[in-house]
């Protein structure tokens, strides 16, 4: 069973400000994690929930949340590493 990976209404701003070309290239590096899930680099609790943050290889950071059970990987905001 493979990972499904959905954006949520806060990160919306963030890829709609990507150029095309960024977009692919995060959508790239995003389905990377379906197979497997994702990395889940440094964790950090927010209001009772684990969120992670991980930078993509094409140079962007997400932040996400992961929920198990049901395999889905929410992103919930991505930015640009200078």
């Amino acid at each position: 069973m493979s990972w499904r990976v959905l954006t949520t209404a806060s990160a919306d701003p963030d890829f709609q400000a990507l150029t095309e070309k960024d977009r692919r290239a995060v959508v790239d590096d995003l389905f990377g994690w379906l197979a497997d899930g994702p990395p889940r680099s440094s964790p950090r609790v927010v209001g009772g929930a684990v969120l992670f943050d991980d930078v993509l290889p094409c140079g962007f950071s997400v932040s996400y949340f992961v929920d198990e059970p049901d395999r889905y990987i929410a992103v919930l905001r991505l930015r640009r590493l200078p």
